[in-house]
């Protein structure tokens, strides 16, 4: 019997719940099970799992581990480090997304590589600190550049040409997409042509849909749009350029 526990401060507990919400199917399906409990300062969630299913848990609970950190814990330490305008909240939030996906890749290696899970126990917090310091450090780094030229870089010219820069260091994270905007939804087009629906868009900024765009960038975005439609058209144009197609 393998029995492992992930422990959060408080402050931090919707990473819990993410990883919970996660793996509770296949913790069901594998015959394992899994608990949260919580005291004042903290929240602990305890998984066993047979020896046989073992290997595929611990696989499961690495890449999202990876997950937590390379995005929700790099979001939160680029949202308050980042000496950005507050009156420009659309550019600001979309800068923090395409920020936290930069050398995506990279960083989800070095995350990896360093969750062995040999120990029983992980303090997710301390973890960060303790053990993917060089992580912290470049986040940073990347902050530290960012403020400098926090005004010149959100020049909307500037800010464009910046975001478009930064997604040629972003990985995909699928093929295609249809954009359809005038249910406002994404759809997610797999290799056998077989369509699913990623998200329902229910905002009017225009700023939210381009940075679900650039957490997907993929190769193709059709696009089915009205002419009411051309200032979201021409963001995304601007941004993704000969990968956008019109339907």
């Amino acid at each position: 019997m393998w029995e492992f526990e992930l422990v959060s401060d408080r402050k931090g507990g919707e990473n819990i719940q993410y990883i919970q919400e996660n793996l509770r199917e296949p913790i069901k399906s594998a015959g394992a099970v899994l608990a949260v409990m919580a005291d004042k300062n903290f929240i602990y969630l305890s998984i066993g799992a047979r020896d046989e299913v073992t290997p595929e848990i611990k696989t499961r609970i690495r890449l999202l581990l990876c997950d937590v950190y390379s995005e929700r814990m790099k979001y939160d330490h680029l949202k308050v480090n980042l000496d950005l305008p507050d009156n420009r909240e659309d550019l600001v939030n979309t800068f923090l997304k395409v920020c936290t996906y930069f050398d995506r890749e990279t960083e989800r290696q070095i995350i990896l590589n360093a969750l062995e899970l040999k120990e029983r126990r992980i303090h997710l917090q301390s973890f960060l600190y303790f053990r993917l310091q060089g992580l912290i450090k470049k986040w940073q780094e990347l902050c530290d550049l960012v403020n400098q030229n926090s005004v010149t870089i959100l020049k909307q010219d500037n800010f464009i040409e910046l975001l478009k820069f930064l997604l040629n260091n972003i990985d995909s994270k699928c093929k295609s997409v249809i954009l359809e905007l005038k249910d406002r939804c994404l759809i997610y087009k797999d290799e056998r042509s077989n369509f699913n629906m990623i998200k329902s868009i229910k905002y009017d900024n225009n700023y939210d849909i381009l940075s679900i765009l650039i957490d997907l960038n993929p190769y193709l975005i059709k696009v089915h749009a009205q002419s009411k439609d051309s200032e979201i058209v021409n963001l995304i144009r601007s941004v993704f350029d000969d990968r956008v197609k019109m339907n």
